[in-house]
């Protein structure tokens, strides 16, 4: 006799086992499952596509229950699912990806929510170059709701708004702040970061669009190094339509302090590093 239809009393001895962790009810169950896939439908809609572990991130279940998940929302056509071979330090790996179908864009928002126009996912359009990035950027978007963040919105999203830079996503902080996300994984030129940073003052100052700018990086160590690059700047430059411009500006300890440097597990309540101008 399982747990789900046992009538015993409490004294009885209780069932080990994956039984002894299910929901009894069956309408509870169906609703358990409906607020998952609610939740990766929710997930997808802005994202389009995403991978077993994040998934299971999500909702807070293990690998083979957010598998087994997918797979059923692949049945009922709500997402289709690829794999792919993704170039790595230690040669290609297999990774497959779920995508959100045009019935699941039908059933990703409630009836009494506004719709967004979205396209589902096309997988001959997907660049393995940018999966692992991608995949980085949607673990940092799960941890930053976690912890009370919302608005969370993807670069994708952010596309054609005229912004001198775009981030790698955006998202209102549990102080109402807007705050622009960098997954960085390489440490650019000086030059380079001298227009990253000229965009995102420019941006701050005449649209107060973003409160700060947050770094997440590998672990701390690349954090300290970026941070130590950023504060050798000697200038900022403006950029326009995406070409570095010769117009420049001094850089100021002020607008460091807009910019904070984290290890990615760290963010976005742990330990940050903030740049400190050298002056020679």
């Amino acid at each position: 006799m399982n747990q789900e239809t046992s009538t015993s009393s409490a004294t009885s001895p209780q069932p080990r086992g994956r039984s002894a962790f299910l929901i009894a009810d069956p309408k509870q169950r169906l609703a358990r499952a409906a607020e998952k896939r609610k939740k990766v439908l929710a997930l997808l809609r802005d994202e389009i596509w995403t991978v077993t572990e994040v998934v299971a991130m999500l909702l807070g279940v293990k690998y083979a229950a957010a598998h087994a998940l997918l797979k059923n929302m692949q049945r009922d056509d709500l997402i289709v699912s690829r794999s792919m071979f993704i170039k790595g330090s230690r040669g290609a790996k297999q990774v497959t990806l779920h995508g959100i179908t045009p019935t699941g864009l039908a059933y990703a928002w409630d009836l009494n929510e506004t719709t967004c126009q979205r396209q589902p996912w096309e997988p001959g359009k997907t660049n393995p170059l940018f999966v692992p990035h991608q995949i980085e950027t949607q673990i940092a978007r799960i941890r930053a709701e976690q912890n009370g963040w919302q608005n969370w919105t993807p670069a994708r999203l952010l596309m054609n708004r005229g912004l001198p830079k775009l981030p790698d996503a955006e998202a209102k902080d549990t102080h109402e702040c807007r705050i622009a996300i960098e997954i960085e994984r390489e440490i650019k030129t000086d030059r380079r970061l001298e227009a990253v940073v000229g965009a995102y003052i420019s941006e701050m100052k005449i649209n107060q669009r973003w409160t700060r700018v947050d770094y997440l990086c590998p672990d701390a160590d690349f954090a300290a190094r970026l941070a130590r690059n950023f504060g050798r700047l000697k200038q900022l430059r403006l950029e326009s339509n995406g070409k570095t411009s010769s117009k420049t500006g001094k850089l100021e300890q002020a607008h460091l302090d807009r910019f904070r440097f984290y290890a990615a597990d760290q963010w976005p309540t742990g330990n940050f590093i903030t740049a400190k101008k050298v002056e020679k």
